[in-house]
């Protein structure tokens, strides 16, 4: 008699503790579950499992939105008890909710628990224990010694990877304390949103009532209509993306691709705010299936991120300010494909990271391989270096005729690697990056006007006065040029010198034009009034040399 007096006494006691818990947070909604020590984080359990079962009742007699908001946001609250660090981020949502059902069906099929006899359930001088075991299991709550929650009391990581197995083993058991439900993980399993109503949940067969995998089979079939249907919108847009980015601008096409991951993202929120809130799976389903979407999630945005790298480059090339050819236009685009590697590898990784692959430990295997890689590849990243040292100094544009390592040619493209000059005869030649950068680099169509620079060579015995007056001419033919630059000392037309068998004189000018095919227009007009003038006055010219004279000037341009 005695003993029984004694476990109803205790019986009492834990439904005074979790009630007396309760009705605190009612007078706070914003309290917090106490972790401080095992008696608070049990007592929090209990009382928090309590109010789960109550608010249940009352969302089955009228479902409701706000009614199952208040839920999740319980089931939220509560999951702040459970040591869920070794389960992957997409997963612990549906793993701490089902681990906290199983705590309450298991909780409430054990004997009474004398609050008092929890470590830390009244004051003492003696310090906390490092874990505390509830008496008559292995289910344990233990101090978390680092991390965001060191120094509070969880129920472990080990306690729950095995709580499916103790609820098997105790579910054949009587439940020793008052509750609403007998089974509330299973009332947790087949619960729905307020979209499914409860006449079309009841008209489902008993056949598809049937729990596998620790959830409905009528869910799992549910889950994967949503599933073909959502594939089924993406592959008709599909093809209608495939057909409007075959034409138009660049910006167009890169518009319509980016619109197919759009809608995927879009599609994806809409299905998985569906399936959690209404569907509801649960079990080892429900946790293969986040797995999964989250995996997707993730690829789908690294995806979309690729491509608005690209659209946001081209968008910025078409502004005004841009030529269409033009280095920043490649310099934009070279930027786009950096930030496009480096923030589609980031989702992935964070991705990755959510689905229990360690970010930490593969941002490392990532750092030595790259360090590995960037031994193999130096002259690679060596030329990518030099592909940005040009862009920043800017030694020539797209399009501009260049002079580079004794070779000319038009400049038609700057890549990562290397860049392409097309050579006057046609041919193209590909420098890398690394070499052009560190060449004498002559850059023919910046230039602000054309030097005209010539040296005719007279017979020796051509006379004085015959000199000066086609000196005087000469000047008089250059300056009558409106396209030459006149200024001090500018043209110049002189006798530079005296050779063996020759006397030199210079024609020097600035032809004011910075196109090459108008210069070589002026050119021949000059030469051929030069030419008539020498006839005219029957001046002979010196007969060639045989070796160079190394300070002699072509008669043609340089």
């Amino acid at each position: 008699m005695a003993g029984a007096l004694s476990a109803v006494c205790i019986l009492l006691c834990v439904q005074l503790a979790a009630v007396s818990s309760a009705l605190a947070e009612d007078a706070n909604p914003l309290a917090p579950v106490n972790r401080a020590s095992p008696s608070e984080t049990y007592q929090s359990l209990v009382a928090g499992a309590k109010r789960l079962e109550d608010l249940y009742t009352g969302y089955t007699a009228d479902k409701s939105f706000a009614k199952l908001h208040e839920i999740r946001y319980q089931f939220n609250r509560l999951r702040g008890l459970l040591d869920l660090s070794a389960v992957p981020s997409a997963n612990r949502v549906k793993v701490g909710n089902a681990a906290l059902t199983y705590l309450s069906d298991i909780l409430v099929r054990l004997p009474p628990i004398d609050p008092g006899s929890i470590p830390g359930a009244a004051a003492s001088e003696k310090p906390l224990p490092a874990r505390w075991t509830i008496p008559g299991t292995d289910i344990q709550i233990a101090r978390v010694e680092s991390g965001p929650n060191a120094g509070e009391y969880l129920f472990t990581a080990e306690s729950i990877a095995n709580l499916a197995e103790y609820y098997r083993r105790v579910r054949d058991l009587p439940v020793l304390q008052p509750r609403h439900y007998t089974w509330f993980h299973r009332e947790h399993i087949n619960a729905t949103g307020p979209l499914i109503p409860d006449w079309l949940t009841s008209a489902i067969p008993e056949s598809l009532k049937v729990v596998y995998l620790n959830t409905p089979v009528w869910k799992i079939i549910a889950i994967g209509c949503v599933v073909v249907l959502m594939l089924a919108v993406a592959y008709i847009w599909a093809r209608v993306v495939r057909v409007q980015s075959r034409r138009g601008s660049e910006v167009r096409k890169l518009a319509w691709r980016f619109t197919l991951p759009a809608l995927l993202l879009a599609i994806y929120f809409f299905s998985d705010w569906f399936v959690i809130a209404h569907i509801n799976p649960a079990g080892h389903f429900a946790t293969g299936e986040s797995l999964l979407s989250t995996a997707a999630f993730y690829g789908v945005a690294a995806w979309a991120v690729w491509i608005g790298c690209f659209l946001v480059a081209e968008a910025v090339i078409n502004t005004p300010r841009i030529a269409g050819n033009s280095l920043d236009t490649h310099l934009v685009r070279l930027a786009a494909r950096i930030a496009a590697i480096g923030s589609a590898g980031g989702m992935l990784i964070y991705g990755a990271n959510e689905v229990g692959i360690p970010a930490f430990g593969l941002i490392a295997g990532i750092g030595v391989g790259g360090f590995a890689l960037a031994l193999a590849a130096q002259s690679t990243i060596e030329n990518l270096f030099g592909g940005v040292a040009l862009f920043a100094d800017r030694p020539f544009r797209i399009g501009d005729v260049i002079s580079f390592g004794g070779e000319r040619g038009s400049v038609e493209m700057v890549g990562t690697r290397s860049s392409r000059i097309r050579a006057l005869d046609g041919t193209l030649v590909t420098v890398p990056n690394s070499d052009l950068a560190k060449m004498k680099i002559v850059n023919f169509t910046r230039r602000n006007k054309c030097l005209f620079v010539h040296t005719l060579a007279l017979h020796v015995d051509t006379p004085a006065d015959r000199i000066r007056l086609l000196l005087q001419r000469m000047r008089d033919l250059v300056a009558a040029e409106e396209m030459v630059e006149k200024s001090d000392g500018w043209p110049r037309v002189r006798c530079v010198g005296v050779a063996i068998g020759r006397i030199e004189v210079e024609l020097r000018a600035y032809v004011l034009t910075t196109d090459y095919t108008k210069f070589l227009a002026i050119q021949e007009k000059l030469l051929l009034g030069v030419f008539e003038l020498v006839e005219e006055m029957d001046i002979r010219y010196a007969p060639p040399v045989l070796t160079a004279m190394p300070d002699a000037k072509p008669l043609v341009s340089s």
